[in-house]
């Protein structure tokens, strides 16, 4: 459970308007999922830079940060300011974001299989209220016990290693109301863990 990290006021009340401003705009794609399930629901994202279907593609990991700042020059903003202390010593694998309506969840999953590839989710909506829902899950290596449940406060991130299965759960309400979050998925430069980036 040490594993994973969360941080509150990350960005400041200005830089993440400035990033809900961004992701709210029109340019969604439909059909991302987080389970190979059939019947696994699908839902919203809009990639920004880095690998789109497997870490298999013959890309650069040092190029992805410049694709990042021509691609979405807010996010990569963002990027810049997690490099800093959170994600120190990290490469920028890639970079998205994924809006759920409200009523559609992810399945369990985990991102990667290797320790040092660690994910980081960021919160950017204004508000949120507990009877809202919408929390990523987090699960014992058998799945079979949820070890933490981190709530989408506004101005949040969590950070955690990749082999930890995880779900976004869905999030209650009418109309437009979605879960917006985004993503960055990193390699490590060096074998470090949470701890060490800590400081």
């Amino acid at each position: 459970m040490n594993d994973i990290l969360v941080l509150d006021h990350v960005l400041g009340e200005a830089q993440r308007q400035r990033v809900w401003e961004f992701l709210d705009q029109p340019g969604w794609k439909h059909g991302a999922y987080s389970s190979d399930r059939p019947d696994a629901p699908r839902y919203s994202y809009k990639h920004f830079a880095g690998y789109q279907r497997s870490a298999q593609e013959d890309r650069d990991p040092d190029a992805i940060g410049n694709e990042l700042a021509m691609m979405a020059p807010v996010i990569a903003e963002v990027w810049r300011e997690l490099l800093r202390k959170p994600l120190k010593h990290q490469m920028l694998s890639r970079c998205y974001a994924n809006s759920m309506p409200a009523g559609v969840g992810g399945g369990v999953h985990q991102d990667s299989d290797c320790r040092e590839h660690l994910t980081a989710i960021y919160y950017p909506q204004a508000e949120w209220c507990a009877d809202q829902g919408g929390e990523t899950l987090f699960f014992s290596r058998n799945v079979a016990e949820v070890i933490k449940a981190v709530v989408p406060k506004p101005d949040r991130l969590v950070v955690f290693p990749g082999t930890i299965p995880h779900v976004a759960r869905p999030i209650y309400g009418a109309g437009d109301t979605a879960r917006i979050t985004l993503m960055f998925k990193t390699l490590g430069r060096r074998s470090t863990g949470i701890a060490e980036r800590r400081r």
